[in-house]
């Protein structure tokens, strides 16, 4: 599992691209510029050439301070209440809600433990026939569970986001100094311009998805106008190696169905297989997801290898680089649609109906259930 610390070394790509920069910059001070082709340009004498200058090093330190990454210059908000995990924010949930007092008891520690932790297939279907409001408790869990999958996802992307984001600032950087010089053309620049903007977008969607996910983990845990900020998690959880069997799907709804009414079994029938293939569907995409991080952190670590031999560019570098980020950015969207498909699956099979399903590959989208 691909893991995001809170405290992180700037990139090498960042310090890479500040150093080709001024390496350009100087070189024009000493000598009328030369058109050349992308492409053709001598890495390691740029390198090089920033180091025979007295204050070349200083200012690459001064550039990347003003152009450090956009979450590190905001001023830092600790969070005023923490939900660390899926488990956590359906016990918040429910100690907030009065109502449920009775029906948790009634439900013992045992079952409230499993249903928190997301193993509801190994709570018998016929506790729902002795458990007053049965099926509030897992809206309430259901609820809970899906608004803190959704709300670290969107936060883990954000931080792949504005790394994206400063890749780009550092590359179309490096692009103007470029065509100040005279070794690129200004189409050249405006395209990598061009990346940027598009780049900032990205970041800013990505912010407005965090907050709004923010703010439907707090109303579902009913912190909302208590609490403005939570602490979560800073990585998905784990993954099942292996899915849900179809004889164990099948299991689960035999016992579900001899506990419920003709009518209503039917009803659930046509939800959970529904609900049994697109979780089995959100599975294969997660780990096909998972193998393509995989692969992007083999290449990069080649990449880097060569870069650092002076047998690649910049350029390679951070097309790399961004291959990578987003390689991981849909790892955490396919773990996060994998895990609420999971959950909506465990509650049909304790006969619950969810108003919707998750869409594959959406920004946390849902397709609608069956009624």
């Amino acid at each position: 599992m691909h893991r995001f610390p809170i405290l992180r070394k700037k990139p090498l790509w960042l310090a890479a691209f500040a150093l080709c920069a001024l390496a350009g910059s100087a070189s024009a001070q000493q000598s009328p510029p030369a058109p050349v082709e992308q492409g053709s340009i001598d890495w390691r004498k740029a390198n090089d050439e920033v180091s025979q200058f007295k204050r070349g090093h200083a200012d690459v330190l001064k550039w990347e301070s003003a152009n450090d990454n956009p979450e590190s210059s905001r001023p830092y908000t600790p969070p005023d209440a923490w939900i660390k995990s899926a488990d956590a924010a359906v016990r918040q949930a429910w100690r907030t809600r009065p109502e449920l007092a009775g029906p948790l008891a009634q439900l013992g520690a045992e079952n409230q433990e499993r249903i928190a932790q997301g193993r509801w297939l190994e709570v018998a279907p016929a506790v729902r026939r002795r458990v007053e409001d049965f099926d509030t408790v897992l809206d309430v869990a259901a609820d809970a569970r899906k608004a803190w999958f959704t709300a670290v996802a969107a936060s883990l992307t954000l931080k792949q986001q504005r790394d994206m984001q400063e890749a780009a600032a550092a590359a179309a950087e490096l692009a103007r100094r470029m065509a100040r010089v005279g070794n690129w053309s200004r189409m050249e620049q405006a395209q990598w311009q061009a990346k940027l903007g598009k780049m900032k977008l990205q970041t800013l969607r990505a912010e407005i998805e965090a907050k709004q996910t923010q703010t439907a983990l707090l109303k579902a845990t009913k912190l909302w106008g208590v609490s403005s900020k939570v602490g979560l998690a800073d990585a998905m959880p784990e993954m099942p190696k292996q899915a849900l069997s179809p004889v164990v799907f099948q299991q689960g709804l035999s016992a579900l169905r001899n506990v419920l009414p003709r009518s209503e079994g039917l009803k659930v029938g046509r939800n959970a297989q529904l609900a049994f293939d697109i979780y089995t569907a959100s599975h294969q995409a997660a780990q096909l997801a998972k193998d393509e991080l995989t692969l992007q952190q083999f290449i990069n670590d080649e990449v880097v290898l060569r870069y650092n031999g002076m047998l690649l560019s910049v350029w390679d570098l951070l097309t790399q680089t961004n291959e990578l980020l987003q390689a991981q950015i849909s790892s955490i969207n396919a773990q996060r649609d994998f895990l609420i498909a999971e959950t909506d699956l465990q509650f049909v099979l304790q006969g619950g109906t969810p108003a919707s399903f998750v869409s594959l590959g959406g920004a946390g989208g849902e397709s609608a259930a069956t009624k």
